[in-house]
């Protein structure tokens, strides 16, 4: 085994890298869609171009009850409340819901390795390029509160609720004092947040590391920082399939493919400083803590 890393602070990015993003949430979204065209009778391709206006506007794929402000659905129903509206569809969110607890789920052996890099010492930071609802929701439901000490992810967006008429996101479940929203233009790579992060944690970046699954805005970004970089390549083989499906429907826009097209060339010499091939839990085949606390074996 080549030496470890000694660290302090691991700045730890959520989707993609502790659970597959791409594979539970295209095939939830288009449960929930296949379910509004059963019962609607709808025109799918135009129902899905609606989705893509929504999520572009609000610069998000995951916009809360998007439905709701789809031209098809406001123009099926001209008179219905919010409430009225979701009530017709409730088949359709439960749909989303009961696919979103089957298939979302951690990468095999991501709680133990989280749970030791947590009890070995050394302090979990995530950082992620989902909004502030979408991150929460699922750090609470894959039990990852208590290991990270903060979240940082991009600020929360006024969104429709079927009660209410506005919806302001409060998370009762993660501290507001733990979470540091993000403006849309401090999005990955962002060489300055990152190094912000260490400046927060009270850790100089020789002592930091950084895991992700993109080598364009992960590797490169923790490399420019000077942070430590690990890929987690595993998390980087989606579905040719579902890739396409997202593609459909997301918040791109064509600027945002223009910003990913030269991102990727730009990062073609990236090289991380160690690679995850197969598991999250070979992190500790690459760093260990600078103090350790407790004793650590995978």
């Amino acid at each position: 085994m080549t030496s470890r890393k000694a660290v302090r602070l691991l700045i730890c990015d959520l989707d993609n890298t502790l659970y597959d993003w791409v594979g539970y949430f295209v095939v939830s979204f288009y449960e929930m869609v296949d379910t509004i065209v059963d019962i609607s009778d709808c025109d799918r391709e135009t129902l899905l171009d609606d989705f893509r206006k929504v999520h572009r506007k609000h610069h998000d794929s995951e916009h809360p009850f998007a439905l709701l402000e789809t031209e098809t659905i406001r123009r099926l129903h001209p008179k219905a409340t919010f409430q009225e509206i979701a009530e017709i569809y409730d088949p359709a969110f439960h749909a989303f819901n009961s696919s979103r607890k089957r298939n979302l789920a951690l990468y095999p052996g991501v709680m133990n390795a989280i749970q030791a890099v947590h009890a070995s010492g050394i302090t979990l930071v995530a950082h992620t390029e989902s909004k502030l609802f979408s991150a929460t929701d699922r750090i609470q439901r894959l039990q990852l509160n208590q290991y990270f000490s903060k979240l940082y992810c991009r600020e929360a967006s006024e969104a429709l609720h079927p009660a209410a008429g506005s919806y302001s996101v409060q998370q009762n479940h993660f501290p507001p004092e733990r979470i540091i929203e993000l403006s849309h233009h401090q999005r990955k790579p962002n060489v300055q947040v990152v190094r912000e992060i260490c400046n927060m944690e009270g850790v100089p970046v020789s002592e930091a590391a950084y895991v992700g699954d993109s080598i364009a805005k992960d590797v490169m970004m923790s490399n420019d920082a000077g942070l430590f970089s690990i890929w987690a390549k595993y998390g980087s083989n989606n579905s040719k399939a579902d890739y396409k499906k997202l593609v459909r429907i997301s918040h791109w826009s064509d600027e945002d493919v223009v910003r990913e097209q030269l991102l990727t060339r730009k990062a073609k010499d990236a090289r991380p400083n160690a690679v995850l091939y197969k598991s999250f839990n070979e992190i500790f085949r690459h760093i260990k803590a600078h103090k350790a606390l407790v004793p650590v074996t995978l």
